[in-house]
């Protein structure tokens, strides 16, 4: 299937708060790690791969853009800003590390809701928007450098309600039916429920959401 005109942006710079030891983006699900599953995905959908970490001597192995963040607030927000900064593309999907099941499916349908006037194309699930799940076109960085100089690092904050386009629960469910796709692993014990979904996964699913890239911040 053809690439997508759009960069993937993998934040990985999270500071593993409740996941001590190991970056987690390097703990396996299935026979890969985390960040090699969505790697590998992302490379097949988008034409260019953005991976934002702290240290990039851990991802030298990757074959993708290595950058680090612009803004020292080591959010989930600065990291958003670094990918777009960096992307080549107008438009990103920006996911975090720690999201085995990330879906294909759900990729290539917001990237097919682009509209005039919207910069931001979200999935909204029950429980609410997925910022990291999300395409966000080029034209947010001002606000979003705006919005990191006040220190507001909830990345919902710098969002203009008329240029974001919202996607229902309910179109979710017919691409993704148990919505793996925002299924993010904050602990060991997520990394073992993920573990176990992995198991019984269907052929055909990925992996997209969230990363520890602190809860609050998002």
């Amino acid at each position: 299937m053809e690439k997508i005109d759009c960069t993937g942006v993998i934040l990985a710079g999270g500071c593993n708060s409740r996941f001590p030891g190991t970056n987690k983006a390097f703990h396996k699900v299935g026979t890969d790690t985390m960040l090699a599953r969505i790697h590998t995905l992302f490379s097949m959908i988008f034409k260019e791969v953005i991976l934002v970490v702290n240290d990039p001597t851990l991802f030298l192995d990757i074959d993708a853009l290595v950058v680090t963040d612009i803004d020292p607030s080591q959010c989930a927000l600065a990291g958003l800003h670094a990918g777009l900064f960096h992307a080549s593309c107008d438009w990103s999907y920006v996911t975090a590390c720690d999201v085995p099941f990330v879906s294909e499916k759900i990729i290539r349908y917001l990237f097919m809701q682009k509209s005039p006037g919207k910069q931001i194309i979200i999935p909204r699930t029950w429980e609410g928007l997925e910022p990291l799940s999300a395409l966000y076109h080029k034209a947010c960085l001002p606000r979003i450098e705006t919005t990191l100089a006040k220190k507001v690092f909830m990345v919902k904050k710098f969002y203009k309600p008329e240029r974001v386009k919202q996607i229902p629960p309910q179109i979710l469910e017919s691409l993704d039916p148990d919505l793996r796709f925002k299924f993010n692993v904050n602990t060991p014990a997520d990394l073992e429920t993920a573990r176990r979904m992995e198991q019984v996964a269907e052929p055909g699913h990925g992996q997209g959401q969230n990363e520890d890239v602190q809860q609050q911040d998002i």
